[in-house]
């Protein structure tokens, strides 16, 4: 990768015939990396030149704080890509029936901290092309209070809420407090196993003898509410909740993750605006990098194992950077036995 990079650099500045010829190369291998398929030669030629528009884009800008790359949406334009993946339904219905979560310690977690050292996280999931984020991050916020309590790591079906959830919009996005409350009017949720993630809307199909034996009683938003956002968090206390509770549902606008493969994502705000949000995932952990000095916060995405630093990406905590803590989230759980 690092030599195809050095050759497109050249390739762009001197206006090099063979560039086609480079990302044509990086195409075809993309295709079968992400086994793309497409329905027609216009299909086929179309997307490649939104992939090489995304290639010359990303690898001609300066330098970030995190490493950009050839991901498996460059055959999406940002557009497509929007739409896809950005759904988040947040300003339909304000919360108005939750608990805040009161900080009592204040210096009680360590300088670092990663759930996913305790045996809490369950693997990175793929929600393919359905808008189903706020899901994935909704169930791994209960996967991990399940294992905090109960000592044992069990997945819950992603899929159920897709095809049964009421309160939220499938496919086409929704938002964690929703979840959590259509699984306690519900009664309950079944585990993977029973339910299966296939990707897309079907007929709902509850398997209510199954349902496990964690109740959902509520949720707690760390934070005041403002007549504009949920609850703005401050990041100080945002690791404080994180190190009491376990891991915790979170809101974000998503732009960076477009291009995104490792590394630490600091940007100014009119990069990545926070009245853009548009995007969920599960807050496993914080650190601070060793060579910069940046506090980071770890965040599980939902785009699989081959995006990101394997599927999860860090952020820069302590700047809102692009809204990290406008929305954080946690349920509050019971058990039958």
């Amino acid at each position: 990768m690092r030599k195809f990079i050095i050759i497109l650099l050249i390739s762009i500045s001197f206006g090099n015939d063979e560039l086609d010829s480079i990302i044509f190369s990086q195409f075809q291998k993309f295709i079968k990396k992400f086994n793309k398929k497409y329905s027609s030669i216009n299909e086929y030629l179309t997307r490649f030149q939104i992939f090489k528009n995304n290639v010359i884009e990303t690898f001609s800008k300066e330098e970030t704080s995190y490493k950009t790359g050839i991901t498996r949406f460059f055959d999406l334009t940002r557009q497509e890509f929007n739409k896809k993946y950005s759904k988040l339904i947040y300003n339909s219905l304000p919360s108005t029936n939750f608990e805040s979560f009161i900080i009592n310690n204040k210096n009680e977690a360590p300088p670092e901290f990663d759930w996913r050292d305790k045996n809490v996280v369950t693997p990175v999931g793929d929600q393919l092309e359905c808008g189903s984020y706020y899901a994935f991050s909704a169930i791994g916020n209960l996967e991990g209070l399940y294992a905090i309590n109960k000592n044992i790591l069990k997945q819950f079906s992603i899929q159920m809420i897709i095809d049964c959830d009421t309160y939220d919009a499938s496919c086409n996005g929704g938002i964690m407090e929703y979840v959590f409350n259509w699984i306690k009017d519900n009664g309950g949720i079944n585990y993977e196993e029973d339910y299966p993630f296939n990707g897309y809307k079907r007929s709902c199909r509850k398997i209510k003898e199954k349902y496990s034996d964690m109740k959902i009683l509520g949720y707690k938003i760390l934070g005041k509410q403002t007549p504009t956002w949920w609850a703005i968090a401050d990041e100080n206390d945002m690791k404080e909740f994180l190190y009491q509770n376990g891991p915790l549902s979170v809101v974000f606008n998503n732009y960076p993750l477009y291009n995104y493969v490792s590394g630490i994502i600091d940007v100014a705000e009119e990069k990545c605006p926070i009245n853009e949000i548009n995007h969920s995932g599960l807050l496993v952990g914080y650190g601070t990098d060793s060579n910069t000095g940046l506090d980071y916060w770890i965040v599980k995405n939902s785009w699989g194992t081959y995006w990101g630093d394997k599927g999860y990406f860090k952020i820069r905590r302590g700047n809102s950077t692009c809204g990290i803590n406008y929305y954080v989230i946690s349920a509050v759980v019971g058990f039958d036995n």
